[in-house]
This record gives structure tokens, C-alpha cells and sequence, in this order.
């Protein structure tokens, strides 16, 4: 299991998301089976919630979608049992 971590552009994303009241259900969700880190958690992040390996800029983190949804993304990365939460939203609103 890992241990979660916050960004303040993670932080910044959620409240933006309470504040146009979007159901922030399938974002817990998604992020219960990142901190779970098993093998089963890993397979359905990939298979039903799409999750990759992102280059360029996002080199060495990892996307996945949140409730099947093509523009509600999570993006984080992994490093010594810990799992750090860089942002959350739309495609428009975190690759400008």
C-alpha cells in the first residue's frame, strides 16, 4: 500500500471541482486502487480506467481516466511507497 501525497496543484484542482459541484466519487475510487498498488489494482487502472506512462513534459508520471470518462483525468507518480497527486481535470485544463 502506498502512502498518499498531495500537491498544491492537486489540492487546487479538487477545490475547483467542489466548487462546480462535480461528483468527486470516481476520483476516491480511482485513487483507492493507485494506493492499493497490487496487481489487481495496477490491471483495472489499466484496463477499465486506461491508465499510461505519459513522456515529454510528463516524462516518469503516470495518467489514468477517472470513470471511463475521456476528459476527467488524474495524473501522479510513484517513488519510495509513496504516490504523489499532481493534478486532476480536464484534457484543456492540464496540457495548454
Amino acid at each position: 500500500m502506498l502512502v498518499p501525497e498531495y500537491t498544491t496543484g492537486f489540492e487546487r484542482d479538487v477545490k475547483r471541482m467542489t466548487r462546480k459541484h462535480v461528483n468527486t466519487e470516481g476520483l476516491r475510487r480511482v485513487i483507492r486502487l493507485v494506493l492499493a498498488d497490487d496487481e489487481q489494482s495496477r490491471e483495472e487502472l489499466r484496463r477499465r480506467h486506461r491508465a499510461h506512462r505519459l513522456t515529454g513534459d510528463w516524462s516518469g508520471v503516470l495518467e489514468c481516466h477517472i470513470d471511463n470518462s475521456a476528459d476527467s483525468l488524474l495524473i501522479w507518480r510513484t517513488a519510495s511507497g509513496t504516490a504523489v497527486f499532481l493534478r486532476v481535470g480536464s484534457h484543456d485544463e492540464l496540457f495548454q
